[in-house]
């Protein structure tokens, strides 16, 4: 073989170390966008998920009433009913596939549940939840909890109970305004997403975040400072 050759291919080899440095690099980078590439997909499926739970909280509603022989917009049969007989109603229209008792485990996560700003929930105070085939969790809670869920006057007058979503089931991180959204119910309205009555929202990293469900479907995505 030519030494002028050999030569030339001892050059233009990479040594060992050059090797491991590469992938050294390469390693940090992924490190680096990964987490950044799962953030964005992350949020794109918050603000699909939330924008489903709405529509599925509404059209179910329509469809109780219309059953019930009333208006659509007429909601005043869930105080007549009472909130256990309302949500025995309300799982028979939705594909479910467990109903439990308030927080029973099963439905709605036993663990600790954060706030947006990483302080602890407490509790959710669920008469009942259940579970659909698409791995939501729907809880309900009654009208004594509607205040603080950024409605307006008129419609916090007219709540008669307010919907929990978890839109990805029991798993992390089980914290409002990533996967835990409040829906109230306001007769003569339907759902109200929580804070759609309130423009100042609490949803920002420093507060509770129970009025996110309002500012991700008002900014179609999720906007938190």
């Amino acid at each position: 073989m030519n030494r002028n050759y050999i030569s030339l291919f001892k050059k233009s080899a990479f040594s060992l170390a050059e090797v491991l440095l590469t992938i050294v690099i390469i390693g940090v980078l992924a490190v680096m966008v990964i987490p950044l590439l799962n953030q964005g997909i992350g949020k794109h499926e918050i603000l699909t998920k939330v924008n489903k739970a709405n529509s599925v909280l509404g059209q179910t509603l329509m469809k109780i009433a219309y059953s019930e022989g009333l208006p659509i917009a007429d909601l005043s049969f869930i105080s007549e009913d009472g909130d256990a007989i309302f949500f025995d109603k309300f799982s028979n229209f939705v594909d479910t596939i467990k109903v439990c008792k308030g927080m029973s485990s099963g439905c709605f996560t036993t663990g600790e549940i954060k706030q947006l700003n990483g302080t602890n929930a407490g509790s959710l105070g669920l008469s009942s939840s259940l579970v659909t085939k698409d791995g939501f969790v729907y809880g309900w809670q009654g009208k004594a909890l509607c205040g603080n869920k950024g409605l307006s006057n008129e419609d916090l007058n007219n709540c008669v109970g307010s919907f929990v979503v978890d839109i990805n089931g029991d798993r992390l991180p089980n914290r409002y305004g990533y996967d835990i959204f409040f829906f109230p119910v306001v007769d003569t309205k339907g759902i109200i997403p929580a804070g759609k009555g309130n423009k100042s929202y609490d949803c920002n990293r420093a507060r509770a975040g129970i009025t996110c469900a309002a500012k991700v479907i008002d900014d179609q995505g999720v906007n938190y400072h």
